[in-house]
């Protein structure tokens, strides 16, 4: 019963120590973001002005 206790503690001693030495590596990059606006304010209010004669 001591040798197999013993033989789970080593095991996750082990686990423990190998896990330690892993690492992972991220990249993040940043990429420009093109954002195309059409603004057509003027033609919108003379449309409206047109179309809500009183």
């Amino acid at each position: 019963m001591k040798r197999a206790r013993r033989a789970v503690v080593a095991g996750v001693l082990l686990a423990l120590t190998a896990g330690g030495c892993l690492s992972v590596k991220t990249q993040h990059e940043i990429k420009p973001i093109h954002i195309t606006m059409d603004v057509n304010l003027k033609v919108q209010k003379e449309l409206e002005d047109f179309l809500n004669l009183d």
